[in-house]
């Protein structure tokens, strides 16, 4: 990639959810969750972000996502591995929501997407 330089915006949207639609909950979050070690710090706190966003639009607050990851909140702003780990792994359990959380990334961090792990890069790319 990167698809983001000169793919407009709603294009690259659609492209992310047109991937993620044909992948169910538990291997997208297998794909995030082995992709996290090799994630710049930056694409790993859009990453936060979008997760957050996401439990809001289902009315769960980011204290209540922490909480129910069992991780520090400060862990998760601060975008830190195993914190990060915790909250995929939460949200693995809430039908759908990491595929709302990738729409979240594309439609508020497109400049980051080249740094999500690279089977979903790939696939992104290969939606265009």
């Amino acid at each position: 990639m990167p698809p983001s330089g000169n793919v407009p915006a709603q294009t690259l949207v659609d492209a992310v959810e047109k991937r993620v639609a044909r992948m169910d909950d538990a291997a997208l979050a297998d794909v995030l969750h082995g992709g996290l070690p090799s994630m710049p710090h930056g694409a790993v706190a859009a990453l936060v972000a979008s997760i957050f966003d996401a439990f809001r639009d289902r009315g769960e607050s980011s204290e209540d996502a922490a909480e129910g990851a069992n991780a520090s909140l400060d862990r998760l702003v601060g975008a830190e591995p195993p914190a990060v780990a915790a909250l995929v792994d939460y949200a693995r359990g809430n039908a759908g929501l990491l595929k709302e959380a990738l729409t979240h990334y594309a439609e508020e961090h497109a400049a980051q997407l080249s740094g999500l792990p690279a089977p979903l890069v790939a696939g992104i790319a290969d939606s265009l």
